[in-house]
């Protein structure tokens, strides 16, 4: 008989909504929000990604993202520059100040990471990670 509280969905949609709260928490004493560090994360890794693509990195609506700039752009940490190639495509990029603020707040993820991470092996890391990744391509196969 199915169980919820032994089903694989509900049991990491549970962890991940604990861990996403307890990141935002901890974001919030340093005035950024879990999006905006997602944000900043990808901006700095890729320097001049489109809206779009850093909204399919970040798994989210294209108005979100735009919302998402607007907002970071008035704070002054990105900018906007339309594609010399393509007008249509919109370009990110991190400022100066974005850039500062991305390298002071990487190191907060990281400590997420290693705090989520406590008492587990590299190994069974390893084995969640590939058991997660399988699960993720089985949505497509099945529905």
């Amino acid at each position: 008989m199915f169980d919820l509280d032994t089903c694989v969905a509900f049991i990491t949609n549970k962890a991940a909504k604990k861990m996403a709260d307890a990141f935002n928490e901890r974001l919030s004493k340093l005035g950024i929000t879990r999006v905006q560090w997602i944000a900043l994360f990808y901006l700095g890794k890729e320097e001049g990604i489109s809206q779009k693509e850093l909204g399919e990195l970040m798994d989210i609506k294209d108005s979100t993202v735009a919302r998402l700039i607007d907002r970071m752009e008035k704070e002054e940490y990105v900018y906007r520059k339309k594609d010399s190639l393509d007008r249509r495509i919109t370009n990110i990029y991190l400022t100066e100040k974005g850039k500062e603020y991305r390298k002071e707040l990487l190191p907060e993820g990281e400590e997420m990471a290693r705090i989520f991470a406590n008492g587990i092996s590299d190994e069974e890391m390893d084995i969640f990670i590939n058991v997660v990744n399988k699960m993720l391509s089985n949505i497509g196969e099945k529905i």
